[in-house]
């Protein structure tokens, strides 16, 4: 467990240091130290919300990455933040909206589903191979999801984000968020049938 919680410092460590390099020599240097406090404060969720929404296809160098972009899009706005939502909400929000711009590449999607075939997944042994494969079409439904439905699937379905904390943080209405989760919800069903009847 020691390891673990030293290599996630370790992770958090390397993240904070090519974000500061990449702010470096910026007029707002004011603002570094509550950018830091807010990195060091909402870093870990912020690393999980990005993996889980660009899920088991994506590279740690592809998260680390995008949690970068997110946290430089929030120095840059935090002139504008005037508190009206929660810190959390408004930062997991700029990092659904960095993850949704992100997703909108065809490319991406392809070496997001090639790289998904090939994933390893840490399940116990005697369902190993059956939950492998239930994971892996589900994930392939997913991803053949439009990403903003696919966004807020994830962020309800798996976060336990409830719909008005949703369309707070995508700027949108609830009705939006009940409309693409329905949508999400349907599709993935009839995907995944698909997919079954397609293995037998």
């Amino acid at each position: 467990m020691g390891g673990v919680a030293s290599s996630e410092s370790g992770r958090v460590g390397v993240v904070i240091h090519r974000l500061f390099a990449s702010l470096a020599g910026r007029e707002e240097v004011v603002q570094e130290l509550t950018l830091d406090g807010l990195f060091r404060l909402h870093a870990d969720d912020v690393h999980r919300i990005v993996r889980r929404l660009l899920g088991p296809g994506a590279t740690e160098a592809d998260v680390d990455d995008l949690v970068q972009q997110v946290f430089i899009a929030v120095h840059r706005a935090l002139p504008r933040f005037r508190g009206e939502s929660k810190t959390s909400t408004w930062i997991y929000g700029i990092a659904s909206k960095t993850v949704l711009h992100h997703l909108r590449g065809r490319r991406r999607y392809q070496v997001m589903v090639a790289r998904l075939e090939e994933e390893r997944w840490p399940i116990e042994p005697e369902r190993q191979l059956e939950s492998r494969d239930e994971l892996r079409r589900v994930w392939r439904c997913l991803l053949q999801i439009k990403p903003k439905k696919r966004i807020v699937f994830v962020l309800h379905e798996i976060e336990g984000m409830s719909g008005p904390e949703i369309a707070e943080m995508l700027s949108t209405s609830e009705a939006t968020v009940r409309s693409r989760l329905h949508h999400a919800r349907r599709e993935l069903m009839e995907c995944t049938l698909r997919c079954r009847k397609g293995e037998r």
